[in-house]
């Protein structure tokens, strides 16, 4: 049996430091040290888990299957927050406004540029960002713009090709319980209580996050359980360098590789490297497993069929 290394970390930033980073990309320099086996991470201030780290694990053909069922269900989009970067307004804040005492405001700060005029010459208050490659597969709760929980449109589109992705979902589900199992317990309790038209069935998951090629900024991940961990594996072709996962805060990075899993702290600060194609041809699918939060005010399918009907506007989500 494989002996797993435990590393107690301490950090190198301050969390105003690390706070500063938002929206920035990161370079290889933001990883001190870059890990490269089966570890378990802790943070030596407050003991508390930051990552643990699987190599080689997932089986090849649930590989390949899961990187052919979910390549294109990363379609270019231009709304992903501070993952997408931001354009900074005032250099080195990373999208936090510096008053006038030295401090920063606890309000973050994106540009107007990064906000779209709407038709009417309204400036939008969804903020866009470069084009990048990222889509959902699974399941959505309620917003202002579908004001009811429903499959995403992959789902809708391709269920034969999520189907066959399942495997490699439900492999990461049972190393998520494996080696978090208060986490996973937490969030599989809250998975078995939301309506199973909403749960990826047998798991703890409703949604896969799938990015291709994408250097994401410095973000910390919303709309996941809070109490949970973030799943993640990189699904490979081709030959490229970087894409690191870094958690600046700590100085550490993770090289996923084929049939590598990584559970982590996502309510962290953290962002990739940037990646630099040898081959262009090379893809790196990256797959984020989580249980979005608000699904468990969904009804059964019928009944937010039914709700989507009967709303009217100005009505609470």
């Amino acid at each position: 049996m494989e002996s797993i290394k435990k590393y107690k970390v301490k950090p190198i930033l301050t969390v105003q430091e690390s706070d500063l980073l938002a929206g920035l990309m990161l370079e290889e320099k933001h990883c001190t040290k870059l890990l490269t086996s089966s570890c378990d991470v802790y943070d030596s201030e407050s003991g508390r888990c930051l990552a643990k780290f699987r190599k080689n694990i997932i089986p090849p053909k649930m590989q390949l299957d899961a990187f052919n069922a979910l390549l294109s269900a990363a379609k270019e989009s231009s709304n992903r927050g501070t993952a997408g970067g931001v354009d900074l307004g005032i250099e080195g804040t990373g999208g936090y406004k510096v008053k006038k005492d030295g401090t920063l405001s606890k309000t973050w700060r994106s540009s107007s540029s990064l906000r779209p005029l709407r038709k009417s010459g309204v400036i939008s208050k969804t903020a866009e960002v470069g084009i990048v490659r990222s889509g959902i597969v699974g399941y959505f709760d309620r917003n202002a713009r579908f004001p009811y929980c429903r499959l995403t449109a992959f789902n809708q589109q391709h269920l034969d090709r999520f189907n066959k992705a399942l495997p490699i979902i439900k492999f990461v589900d049972s190393w998520y319980a494996k080696l978090m199992p208060y986490e996973y317990g937490l969030q599989r309790e809250l998975a078995d209580h939301t309506s199973q038209d909403f749960v990826i069935k047998g798991t703890a998951f409703t949604t896969v996050t799938v990015n291709r090629n994408w250097q994401t900024a410095v973000h910390k991940d919303s709309g996941d359980y809070r109490y949970g961990f973030g799943n993640l594996l990189a699904l490979r072709q081709g030959t490229y360098t970087g894409g690191w996962l870094c958690l600046p805060r700590w100085g550490i990075g993770f090289d996923l590789r084929n049939g590598d899993l990584l559970l982590m702290d996502v309510h962290q600060w953290h962002g990739n490297t940037p990646i630099v194609l040898e081959d262009k041809n090379a893809i790196r699918l990256s797959l984020v497993m989580y249980y979005r939060e608000k699904m468990i005010q969904c009804g059964t399918m019928k009944q937010e069929i039914e709700r989507a009907k009967r709303r009217q506007k100005g009505d609470k989500l």
